[in-house]
């Protein structure tokens, strides 16, 4: 008697019983798939990002911090004009990566992370679900990985990565810094204690500001403190660990121009910083017209923030 079977049913038999001798070699459970880790992230440029056409990346190493100075995208975001900038900080930063993954690159798959993990163009740090093997080339400042947190910021035509504990940021204009040519005094209780070019500013308040650049002072820190603490001046946040002080205003603290001009504010003076990146004095409240002849640069830079294009 001859039983006649379908071609189909032929294949499937035949694709059985050959599967039957390898279940037998190498058993019979199914590989699950190594499930994808999210990652997990904060995006920290949420009202400021990198130039989107030239960012022109400069980097160099502090210490063991690295910088960062970037141009800032004028074109998205209004409260920003052409040549203003950003000077990140990594702080006790081990290692970097500037590579040339860019835009194109990044979309095509081409990174160890894809625009569904992690949406290309922003700056964000890494809290989990990605390694820290930074693609090269690896530029290492420090040999120590440990307690570093993992930044990742998507430029046009690079990609930047790095390991640090923390980061810091510092806004200013090119155009505006370049005009700060003075060196101003700083004075306290008849002593200069350092100078400073008053780089920053609120123009509509009258309010000059800038970091102290002392003279000889291993640390300011515990010169203002003590003083503060000996003439009852009022410390608003005392922090030793960073090294991290801000005052109230000091009565004796005095800023003069090179030919012994003083400038003053209705308010007063103050200063407030940290160890690790400067302390700055504050000259609250300076009149006008005296306050536009003095700093003409910190005046057009806010009137230029109004302009319509």
């Amino acid at each position: 008697m001859l039983i006649y079977t379908s071609c189909a049913s032929f294949k499937k038999t035949r694709k059985q019983t050959n599967l039957s001798w390898i279940n037998k070699i190498f058993g019979t459970n199914k590989v699950e798939k190594i499930p994808t880790r999210k990652i997990d992230y904060t995006q920290i440029t949420k009202d400021w990002n990198a130039n989107p056409v030239s960012p022109e990346i400069e980097i160099k190493v502090d210490g063991i911090d690295l910088i960062m100075d970037i141009y800032l995208n004028h074109f998205q975001f209004d409260k920003y004009q052409e040549g203003d900038k950003v000077k990140i900080r990594f702080k006790n930063c081990s290692e970097y990566s500037l590579n040339t993954c860019n835009d194109e690159g990044y979309f095509y798959g081409q990174y160890r992370t894809n625009h569904n993990e992690l949406p290309w163009g922003e700056f964000y740090e890494i809290k989990s679900g990605l390694d820290k093997e930074l693609p090269n080339p690896i530029h290492r400042i420090q040999n120590n990985n440990s307690d570093r947190k993992h930044f990742i910021f998507f430029f046009k035509d690079e990609t930047f990565e790095c390991l640090a504990s923390d980061y810091s940021l510092n806004f200013y204009n090119e155009k505006v810094l370049n005009s700060c040519k003075k060196n101003y005094n700083v004075v306290l209780e008849d002593k200069e204690i350092g100078t400073s070019k008053l780089e920053k500013a609120d123009a509509p308040m009258g309010v000059a500001f800038g970091l102290v650049e002392f003279n000889g002072i291993k640390t300011p820190y515990k010169l203002l403190k003590e003083y503060c603490l000996k003439n009852n001046i009022v410390i608003n946040t005392d922090d030793p660990e960073f090294e991290f002080i801000d005052t109230q205003v000091i009565p004796e603290l005095k800023v003069f121009r090179e030919d012994g001009l003083e400038i003053k504010g209705v308010a007063g003076n103050a200063i407030t910083g940290m160890k690790d990146e400067g302390y700055e004095i504050s000259i609250l409240g300076i009149s006008y017209p005296f306050y536009e002849e003095e700093f003409p640069h910190h005046v057009e830079h806010y009137k230029n923030m109004f302009k319509k294009e």
